[in-house]
């Protein structure tokens, strides 16, 4: 189950930097009580209970087992700067110390004491202070006549229109708040000290990094009273809020980070990583240059690898919260991609040859079968006809000049000759001739279906 705290931008940055583990009651109160805006600085112990400081002052935990929230509004009263084994700050709420420590974001309390003014030794809001004023006066009871008579000679002394004398002249006269936005904070420092003022310092980013008054290389982007007002006293706290002077103010106070974009263009990733990290610029995502595939510096070592281009370019303003794209090249290659070398172009394919086309009726004609050869009868010197005789024959004439009657099948060619009879299914010519088979049979010439003519039986 996730923290709810880490989920929640004005709570993640302390959760990320504190030891202090609240419970997940405390975590759901402290939730409903932060505004939309209001940012977590630091975690404190409070005793059994625990402190959370932001821009708007304190929320005190005072109950651990049903926790609500109190809130302290600034500027905090200080009792007791950092002291003792932990580091305690001292601060008065409501007539009551509360001494918090354990912050490991603001371990010497410098946040603490930058959001508060420390209160003078002898304040009569200091815990026992009206208690001490009356036992010292009486026990001095002729200094106290003393100081009395003091007073009154001094009010009857000043005239008509000195009645500001004393207001203007002391040390309590009302200031008027001077600008410092844009100048150095060590240089604004010396100036507001100069002036009489307490001085503060406090980053004007959600860094919350630390920063010390007198730092150098700071610049001023916000203070606290504005400019132009007038306090009551001279011991007011005048807070700076500043971030490096190479670093641009955020719009806002504890607004997003930003930084310019640094020219790395030529560099070695390891080294452009690390400046990239300094200036909180986390977010780095690697291409190669040439095929603009993504990098993964796990799987290959990219350190000795040149910056080819980078987004956002150089001289751009941007939050720490802006993803930043190198595309990469291995060492000893150039950023610019090749020409590609151009594919030979391939052979054309032979054109296939057409199939024959079959003739009408879909089948081939066959070929004829030959005809059977015609033979003679040794003894008689008649002839048979081949199947393609017409089958009819005349009788053939005897030595002895007598007659005989042929059969239809054929003719002698002598005296006694026979003639040998057509078969069934052989070829035949022309079509209608008619004969008799071997046997004695009629027989006819038709013409087939595939367009060859045979004999077959005839009826008729």
């Amino acid at each position: 189950m996730s923290d709810p705290l880490t989920d929640d931008f004005r709570t993640a940055a302390v959760t990320a930097g504190e030891t202090i583990s609240l419970s997940d009651d405390h975590k759901k109160v402290l939730l409903r009580e932060l505004g939309p805006h209001e940012v977590v600085r630091a975690l404190y112990h409070d005793g059994w209970g625990y402190a959370v400081l932001t821009r708007k002052g304190l929320i005190l935990f005072r109950n651990l087992l049903a926790p609500k929230a109190t809130r302290v509004a600034g500027p905090l009263r200080i009792l007791r700067r950092a002291h003792g084994m932990f580091d305690s700050v001292e601060i008065l709420v409501d007539g009551k110390p509360h001494k918090l420590h354990g912050s490991k974001i603001d371990p010497k309390g410098e946040l603490l004491e930058a959001a508060g003014e420390l209160l003078p030794s002898g304040s009569p809001l200091r815990p026992g202070g009206g208690k001490r004023s009356f036992t010292w006066m009486r026990r001095h009871p002729v200094s106290v006549s003393s100081l009395a008579a003091a007073v009154l000679i001094a009010g009857v002394s000043a005239g008509p229109g000195q009645d500001d004398a004393v207001a203007t002249g002391g040390t309590d006269r009302p200031l008027t708040v001077p600008d410092f936005r844009g100048v150095s904070l060590a240089e604004a420092t010396a100036q507001a000290r100069r002036g009489s003022w307490r001085v503060a310092a406090a980053d004007a980013s959600s860094a919350y990094r630390t920063v010390t008054p007198a730092q150098a290389g700071w610049r001023v982007c916000f203070q606290s009273p504005s400019s132009g007002g007038r306090t009551p006293t001279s011991g007011t706290t005048l807070t700076l809020y500043a971030v490096p002077k190479d670093e641009p103010c955020p719009s806002q106070l504890d607004g997003t980070r930003r930084v310019v974009m640094p020219n790395l263009v030529g560099e070695r990733y390891d080294p452009s990583a690390r400046v990239l990290d300094d200036l909180g610029l986390g977010r780095v995502v690697r291409f190669h240059a040439h095929t603009g595939q993504q990098l993964d510096d796990r799987s290959q070592n990219l350190g000795d690898w040149q910056v080819c281009r980078h987004q956002p370019e150089a001289g751009i303003e941007v939050p720490v919260t802006t993803q930043v794209d190198l595309w990469l090249i291995g060492p000893g290659v150039s950023c610019t991609a090749p020409s590609p070398t151009p594919k030979p172009k391939p052979k054309p394919k032979p054109k296939p040859q057409p199939k024959p086309r079959p003739e009408p009726g879909g089948q081939a004609t066959p070929k004829p079968k030959p005809r059977p050869q015609r033979s003679y009868d040794s003894t008689s010197g008649g002839g048979t006809t081949g199947g393609d005789d017409t089958g009819s024959t005349s009788g053939g004439s005897s030595g002895d000049g007598g007659s005989s009657g042929g059969s239809s099948g054929g003719s002698s060619g002598g005296s006694g000759g026979t003639i040998g009879g057509v078969g069934f299914g052989q070829p035949c010519s022309p079509v209608g001739a008619t004969a008799t088979t071997s046997d004695g049979r009629p027989a006819k010439c038709f013409m087939g279906r595939d367009g060859a003519a045979r004999w077959g039986y005839n009826s008729g």
